[in-house]
């Protein structure tokens, strides 16, 4: 399989503003231009989301956080969803590393 020529592909961002930056830049992007860029993991994936909570919001919380939905592009679901990942991971480091 010839190589691909990657001199004329759009440098990748470092970061993107919102996550609809994000999903514009790879509709309109292959992935297979930025292989040098990836690297392998190993991921586990349910297939259904196994557990369902009921949370209640403020007014004010509410508010923002479907600005931040609308800003970002995703769903209300997915936006919580990420947040919660990311300060739970915050969380393992941090107890890990005052254990």
């Amino acid at each position: 399989m010839a190589e691909k020529d990657k001199t004329n592909r759009d440098p990748l961002p470092g970061e993107f503003e919102s996550f609809a930056e994000l999903a514009n830049f790879w509709d309109t992007h292959d992935l297979t231009d930025y292989e040098d860029y990836l690297t392998p993991v190993s991921v586990e994936v349910a297939p259904h989301p196994t557990h369902e909570y009921k949370i209640t919001l403020s007014d004010s919380l509410n508010k923002t956080i479907r600005e931040a939905q609308k800003r970002e592009g995703v769903s209300i679901g997915t936006l919580i969803n990420l947040w919660v990942q990311e300060k739970l991971q915050q969380y393992q480091t941090y107890e890990k590393s005052h254990g």
